[in-house]
């Protein structure tokens, strides 16, 4: 078995929990740092939430695993789209106690020799990987999962 590391570093320099963490990847691919919006109910147009980042790796991971199956089915998509959008809900009124209660997503595709079932079942497989690949506990969290079709 072959073991993967990826490496993300949060730096917190200004009186933890105020201020801006900031979020750099072992790639360095977010050069300068990301920063990140920890405060649920302020939306900084320059800065990402860690939802937001859970969603986009998500989404990330259900993107590959779809375009892996599709072409491992032998039908390759010539293009894919995914979106992701989680719900997350809050035991105690601080927000430090959030829990994700839903995962809806959507895969829209340009595939060529697969009709709008085949997509679906492909996309429905992926999602099912995505979460054991993830360690989440599917029983406790509400999954589904659209895809589109569109003309080759």
């Amino acid at each position: 078995m072959t073991e993967l590391r990826r490496e993300a570093t949060i730096r917190w320099l200004d009186h933890p929990p105020g201020g801006t963490p900031r979020l750099s990847v072992g790639s360095e691919a977010l050069t300068p740092s990301l920063p990140l919006s920890v405060d649920r109910h302020a939306v900084h147009p320059l800065a990402a939430s860690p939802g937001e980042l859970l969603a986009g790796a998500i989404g990330a991971t259900f993107a590959w695993l779809t375009a892996q199956r599709l072409a491992s089915e032998g039908t390759p998509a010539r293009e894919l789209t995914a979106s992701v959008t989680l719900t997350m809900s809050e035991e105690a009124g601080d927000g430090a106690e959030l829990t994700m209660g839903a995962i809806a997503c959507h895969v829209s595709a340009r595939v060529p020799s697969i009709d709008q079932d085949g997509l679906q079942l492909v996309a429905s497989a992926a999602m099912s990987r995505c979460i054991e690949a993830l360690g989440m506990h599917a029983e406790r969290i509400d999954v589904t999962v659209q895809s589109l079709l569109e003309s080759a």
